[in-house]
């Protein structure tokens, strides 16, 4: 039991005093955080059982049922309190440390929060947010609480806005997800090919990825330009399947794609073309080095550097100046409709078309851009996944040894 093992230059105890669990309990994290489970695995005694919703996938196809469990599930995760935190569990907190996916947990564990967003921490119920605190800031000051990682810089800044943060700000530490660079390379670049993924279970993320300023940026390009792609793995309808079927060059990919297959898929792409991508997409274009086309707003704001990286484009138009987190986060889902009316969607293709162009123009410009990406998740980047699982283990190794 006292034997070693060396993992991406660090030694760790196979003896622990905690296990490390993974909070909350029994729910499936997200994607983007599978090369940190299997880090976790790999360095510490874990507990981590999502259950396996079998039921539902079976029957995720019927676009009504689909539809009903999202909205189901946005009434639940709004109607939750603080409170329900309180009840009763089976995890014991004398033999668990729990890292918690941007969620608080009961108030009798030792925890470490990675946090997405501030209003996470009230199950992104901002009108929450504002009635709890001071209990939120009693919480993370509290010796129970070990560290609070946030995903980019605007989430520290914004947890520092918004709660008292004067007593636990040497807590606070910006912990960006990683990769490891591909060496896949494309070798034909005679036709570009454009990219756009968004989730094939949640239905209206096709929409809040800025689907429709995607499909009709291209049509444009398509129009002016031969040797273009555009491949749309997403959870699409079929009138607009329908009603773009005749596009050049336009591939629609609406079924689940197996790991290797969408590793395929990145590899043989050129540029993202996806409005509003989330983190685990960023990461996967930096891991193939495919520049993004996309707007200035949320993880893209720290994450991208214009005319470097990737290109940007303004999204105050839609998004309201985040100066005012009240009032942004209030409104935010409103704002998000826009994405879902095609008139107020066409305003914005004109830029999105002058900065694709730049790219399909330029391929030195582009093969710079992939160049910057891939750098960024290698050994000494910025989004190494060495360092990332370096800092993890300066935070959680103390406390499960």
């Amino acid at each position: 039991m006292g034997n070693k093992i060396k993992k991406n230059g660090e030694k760790m105890s196979q003896k622990s005093k905690k296990i490390l669990a993974l909070y909350p309990f029994n729910q499936k994290f997200p994607t983007v955080y599978e090369s940190t489970i299997e880090f976790f695995s790999k360095n510490y005694q874990i507990n981590y059982s999502p259950k396996k919703w079998s039921t539902f996938y079976g029957i995720k196809e019927n676009k009504i049922i689909r539809n009903l469990y999202y909205f189901i599930m946005k009434v639940i995760r709004k109607s939750l309190k603080l409170d329900n935190l309180k009840k009763k569990l089976k995890t014991s907190p004398e033999k668990n440390f729990l890292f918690c996916f941007n969620q608080l947990p009961p108030p009798e564990f030792d925890f470490i929060i990675d946090l997405e967003t501030i209003i996470g921490l009230t199950n992104y119920n901002y009108s929450e947010l504002e009635k709890n605190k001071e209990y939120i800031s009693n919480r993370l000051k509290s010796e129970k609480c070990k560290a609070i990682m946030c995903w980019t810089k605007s989430t520290s800044d914004e947890l520092i806005k918004t709660i008292n943060c004067s007593k636990f700000k040497n807590k606070i530490k910006v912990v960006p997800f990683a990769g490891e660079s591909s060496k896949s390379k494309r070798e034909n670049e005679k036709v570009l090919n454009f990219l756009f993924v968004s989730s094939i279970n949640n239905p209206i993320a096709f929409n809040t990825k800025g689907g429709i300023i995607a499909l009709e940026t291209y049509v444009q390009l398509a129009k002016k330009y031969g040797n273009l792609n555009f491949f749309v793995r997403a959870n699409i309808d079929k009138d607009l399947v329908e009603k773009y079927k005749n596009v050049p060059g336009l591939i629609f990919l609406r079924k689940y794609l197996p790991k290797d297959k969408m590793n395929d898929l990145f590899a043989s792409s050129d540029i993202l073309l996806v409005p509003i991508p989330g983190i685990d997409l960023f990461t996967k274009s930096m891991e193939f080095g495919i520049p993004p086309v996309c707007f200035d707003y949320g993880v893209a704001y720290d994450i991208i550097v214009d005319n470097k990286t990737g290109l940007l484009i303004d999204s105050s138009k839609i998004f309201k100046s985040k100066k005012d987190l009240k009032e942004h986060y209030l409104n935010v889902d409103k704002d998000y409709e826009i994405l879902s009316k095609k008139e107020e969607c066409l305003k914005f293709v004109p830029e999105f078309v002058k900065k694709s162009e730049i790219l399909i123009k330029n391929r030195d410009i582009l093969r710079k851009m992939a160049k910057e990406q891939q750098f960024l998740v290698e050994e000494g980047g910025k989004y190494s996944l060495k360092k990332r699982n370096q800092k993890l283990i300066k935070l959680i190794g103390p406390y499960i040894k």
